[in-house]
């Protein structure tokens, strides 16, 4: 099962063709585990976190890397879902929870106002004299 790693180095479990990325927008699904969806919605509004995230294979290596991601978009469950297949003859589907979140990146106007603002926070403290 792939995982995509945060940038604290938490690890969430992908289901089967999880994630789905453009040049604005992600959208990845993954098992919660023992992570409620308030949690999750938390950890996934920290920028920090999803500024940089690494998509790993089974067994650890890094298949991609997604950058920029910063703004949580929507976060929601979905119930008895298809989150794998049963290896062997059968290849019976899998169900379960899912959390499906939406990411985008900001757009040039949002980093344009960001730099604005602190601009005008450093001017401001300087004519203070602070």
């Amino acid at each position: 099962m792939e995982k995509i790693k945060l940038g604290s180095g938490k690890e969430l479990d992908l289901i089967v063709c999880g994630i789905i990325a453009d040049q604005q927008v992600v959208t990845i699904k993954f098992l919660p585990r023992e992570d409620s969806l308030d949690n999750l919605n938390t950890l996934l509004m920290n920028t920090a976190e999803t500024e940089k995230m690494t998509l790993l294979s089974e067994s650890g290596d890094e298949l991609a890397i997604y950058n920029g991601y910063t703004q949580l978009q929507s976060i929601g469950q979905e119930l008895d879902t298809v989150i794998g297949y049963e290896q062997g003859g059968s290849q019976a589907a899998i169900t379960g929870k899912i959390v499906t979140a939406v990411l985008r990146k900001r757009d040039v106007t949002e980093m344009r106002l960001a730099s604005l603002e602190e601009t005008v926070d450093t001017l401001v403290m300087e004519s203070l004299g602070m």
